[in-house]
């Protein structure tokens, strides 16, 4: 296949490494100056993926460009590997020169991706949308275009399919390029509640930095970010997990037709995500500590040297799984008439951390709400997403 590939970092050189080598890709790098990066090095020496059980995938991109035309003119399918906030942007530019026909696959998709995506090609005749749940696998750069190491894979992730009638086709491929089996949510919607990123990364940050004095501390006592999970931090990930649960009942009751089976409490998903990797199931917070594909991960901090470090609000577990991902979910409650204390108390302390402004007295109302993909945002009402969520939510396809 031509694959259009747009992102430089962990997801990215993964996908290099997995794709490059039986397809035709093409890097798509318009940010600073990742393509030159990219250019001097996978381009010749190609990038290596290492799983944990020692195996090894090789893969070299046949162009790395910062053209938009260049990128998309010949693609058949286009991944996202992004953060979230560059979907659009990047969508934006791409969309003019994309063929008829193409495939756009977000990993991941994070909440209201189709509501954007779908404005953003909409000049694109007979466009495919793949929204996947999570990326396939934790992974991270050891060395920059050259070497990535995959910490772990999921044993399913959730993905969405607009049109629906090409959801067992798209997913077929999709199992065949990434190597991971996909579990189809019915729609969108469904998606964007069974995000788990938006309870996860918020929640942790909340849980290790919400009582931080501001003062810098030594980077050699930077907490481990998923293993650190203490039973606070746990409580608030279970709170947040809850509200969503309850969202998607006040929903199903507002309509029946709707199908909120792929949203799973999160200490079921992290079980069924990373079945045989966790030595003790027991409880979430368990299952965070002894998640063997999250050891060793750090939580994000700024270097101010000296060999001091203070904790980086700008890092995509709040920049992105915020705006992109936790304040979409409060959107939806809040057009449902349903309070989330949990959500609430989370997105307000994020907000301050991240110089924004969403909520105003506890509603999606803030003037940061423009830079978002809440629902309140594309001036969507309950009316307006019930009849579309089950429009495009039949049952399950069988795969």
């Amino acid at each position: 296949m031509n694959i259009t590939l747009c992102g430089a970092g962990n997801a990215a050189q993964t996908l290099i490494a997995l794709l490059g080598e039986a397809h035709q890709v093409t890097v798509f790098a318009p940010l600073a100056d990742e393509a030159d990066r990219l250019r001097a090095t996978s381009s010749t020496h190609g990038v290596t993926a290492i799983f944990q059980d020692s195996s090894m995938h090789s893969g070299r991109p046949c162009r790395i460009t910062r053209n938009p035309h260049e990128a998309a003119r010949e693609a058949e399918l286009v991944l996202l590997a992004t953060p979230a906030f560059a979907h659009e942007p990047v969508l934006a530019a791409l969309a003019p020169h994309l063929p008829e026909g193409v495939w756009i696959v977000a990993l991941p998709a994070r909440g209201g991706f189709d509501w954007m995506a779908r404005r953003a090609v909409a000049c694109c005749p007979q466009v495919t949308l793949i929204g996947l749940q999570t990326l396939p696998w934790a992974c991270r750069v050891r060395a920059w275009g050259r070497q990535v190491e995959v910490l772990g894979v999921k044993t399913t992730v959730g993905a969405a399919v607009w049109p629906p009638e090409r959801c067992t086709e798209a997913l077929d491929r999709m199992e065949i390029l990434l190597g991971a089996p996909l579990s189809p949510c019915a729609g969108f919607l469904a998606l964007t509640l069974a995000n788990t990123g938006q309870l996860i990364h918020p929640g942790i940050m909340y849980g290790l930095f919400h009582r931080w004095n501001g003062a810098p501390f030594p980077c050699e006592q930077a907490p481990l970010f998923y293993s650190g999970v203490d039973e606070l931090t746990a409580e608030v990930l279970q709170a947040l997990s809850d509200e969503v649960q309850h969202l998607c009942q006040t929903l199903v009751q507002l309509n029946p037709a709707l199908d909120f089976r792929c949203v799973e409490p999160l200490a079921q998903w992290i079980r069924h995500a990373y079945a045989g990797q966790i030595d003790d199931p027991t409880s979430l917070h368990s299952a965070f500590r002894t998640n063997r594909a999250y050891a060793g991960l750090q939580a994000p901090v700024q270097r101010l040297g000296d060999g001091q470090c203070i904790p980086d609000f700008t890092h995509r577990y709040l920049s992105e799984d915020v705006p992109f991902g936790l304040l979409v979910s409060k959107g939806i409650a809040e057009l449902a008439g349903m309070a989330t204390p949990a959500m609430d108390r989370v997105i307000e302390w994020a907000q301050e951390r991240l110089g924004r402004v969403y909520l105003v007295e506890g509603r999606v109302a803030g003037p940061d709400v423009a830079h978002s993909r809440a629902p309140q945002r594309f001036g969507i009402k309950l009316d307006d997403l019930l009849p579309v969520a089950a429009a495009h939510g039949p049952p399950l396809p069988s795969r």
